[in-house]
């Protein structure tokens, strides 16, 4: 698809949120009421769009760049604030202010214009086509991936902070989220959006108020990430020993061999030590339970085909989680500061 094709496509997904001015201009001559009511459901409806914009974006593993941006976080913060003005317009809507419904209404239809016209063309930027989000399975990779970094911020914002209260916020409404699955897949769709506007605001706070982060969870994030690299050092010692193709499994991975996994992770360590870039940190998270869990997978099922043994290195004593609970054999990333 040519650019002209794609900037056309863009502007009639827009135009499909509706002009305010033209919303405005056909419910002239209704009465008060009326208006108020129209304009309130075009504006729920127009939210419902752009949400689901929004989670088809998250949930597309070739966005992931993407959606870790300021524009992106921007972009969900400013949608946060355009569902608050549809909440505003239907309380104004039941105590019959059918003016300040319709001003709320018309500020929110403004907002999700400039957010769904933002995306659309961050996406062409991007070279991003994203599909629908119907299928259950995906939306609850896509609530599990969200959850997982819920685990990342928890363990670098201090439980004293503000801030932390609305971490916890997403937690529950993620965990919402996976029970109404996969029978109630509105409902999850509904919990899984608000968890990801809180983390929109979340991330945005953390990237303008880096005291947030607490020093030492940082040092022990990093420490730990030594710890693991080590544990995966030994992993893979123990992986060729019993004649595991360790440079084919990281070459799945994306890496060249051993020595230039072991190098990127220490890059990515290094640049974590004093950043005051939350991305910095969460890369380490993500690496870390990855390569965790897909090495784990793979040792587990060679093991299982050709009668090995797990042994102190392997599979049977590396957990599958990241920033393990206490008592679960595995460093925390952070601990209970």
């Amino acid at each position: 698809m040519n650019k002209q094709t794609r900037i056309a496509s863009v502007v009639s997904l827009v135009l499909l949120l509706v002009s305010v001015g033209s919303v405005s201009a056909v419910l002239t001559g209704q009465s008060p009421e009326n208006r108020a009511n129209r304009m309130v459901e075009i504006a729920e409806n127009a939210a419902d769009r752009v949400g689901d914009l929004i989670e088809r974006v998250e949930a597309d593993l070739d966005a992931s760049e993407l959606i870790g941006t300021d524009e992106f976080l921007g972009n969900v913060t400013l949608y946060g604030e355009g569902v608050e003005n549809v909440t505003n317009a239907n309380t104004a809507l039941g105590v019959d202010d059918f003016e300040g419904a319709i001003a709320n209404a018309t500020e929110a239809l403004n907002i999700f214009r400039e957010v769904y016209l933002s995306i659309q063309f961050m996406l062409y930027d991007y070279d991003i086509k994203i599909g629908p989000l119907v299928d259950v399975d995906e939306l609850e990779e896509a609530i599990v991936r969200s959850l997982e970094r819920v685990e990342d911020l928890e363990e670098l914002i201090s439980s004293q902070a503000p801030i932390y209260e609305k971490l916890m916020y997403a937690r529950g409404n993620l965990t919402e989220a996976l029970g109404f699955l996969p029978d109630n897949v509105e409902d999850a769709k509904s919990s899984y959006r608000e968890a990801n506007m809180l983390l929109g605001e979340i991330s945005q706070h953390l990237k303008q108020v880096a005291q947030e982060l607490n020093p030492q969870r940082i040092r022990d994030y990093c420490e730990t990430a030594y710890q693991y690299r080590e544990r995966f050092r030994e992993q893979f010692r123990g992986g060729r020993e019993e004649g595991f193709d360790v440079n084919g499994f990281l070459q799945t991975q994306g890496y060249q061999d051993e020595d230039d996994f072991m190098a990127r992770f220490q890059e990515m360590i290094e640049n974590a030590k004093g950043s005051e870039d939350i991305e910095d940190l969460e890369d380490i998270g993500r690496t870390i339970r990855e390569m965790d869990q897909n090495l784990n997978e793979e040792l587990g099922g060679y093991r299982a085909r050709y009668g090995q043994k797990s042994t102190d290195s392997g599979n049977g004593q590396m957990g599958s989680g990241y920033g393990g609970s206490s008592g679960s054999g595995q460093p925390g990333f952070g601990g209970g500061q």
